[in-house]
């Protein structure tokens, strides 16, 4: 994987919440992804919400992909996605992430054959404690 999908990571508001509603272990939650059918050459955009009690969560964020049809095309990988290190890390931590998957990399099939992906997200914070897994629904990738 190349660098270049560091560019497609951004927190685009921190907003501040109760601190009941925010728990200590990191938490991602999906809250849209760009389209279940994904054509040749196109991104697939995945928004997500973050929070941190602590707000000490670290900058990576974790991405797995699972195919029905092609394994070939999956993959766990850890480098592809970091909250960029100037990213406020305050308490009671409510913000917006932004993850593009390029279909030229990250989508497209190894096989000649479309597929069918769900994409899962993780991360933890500086204790060691992960957040839940926050998965996509069924992404349909053309070929």
């Amino acid at each position: 994987m190349t660098k270049s999908f560091i560019y497609s990571l951004l927190l685009l508001f921190i907003l501040s919440c109760g601190k009941d509603s925010i728990q200590s272990k990191p938490q991602l939650s999906i809250k849209s992804v760009s389209s279940s059918t994904i054509a040749i050459g196109d991104d697939l955009v995945v928004r997500m919400r973050l929070t941190d009690k602590e707000g000490d969560f670290v900058d990576t964020v974790w991405i797995k992909k699972k195919t029905t049809r092609c394994t070939s095309s999956d993959f766990t990988d850890s480098v592809l996605y970091r909250i960029p290190p100037e990213t406020p890390r305050t308490k009671n931590f409510d913000g917006e992430v932004l993850i593009t998957l390029s279909y030229a990399i990250e989508l497209q099939p190894r096989c000649n054959k479309a597929d069918t992906a769900v994409f899962s997200f993780w991360m933890k914070d500086a204790k060691g404690n992960k957040s839940d897994t926050a998965k996509t629904q069924s992404i349909i990738i053309k070929r």
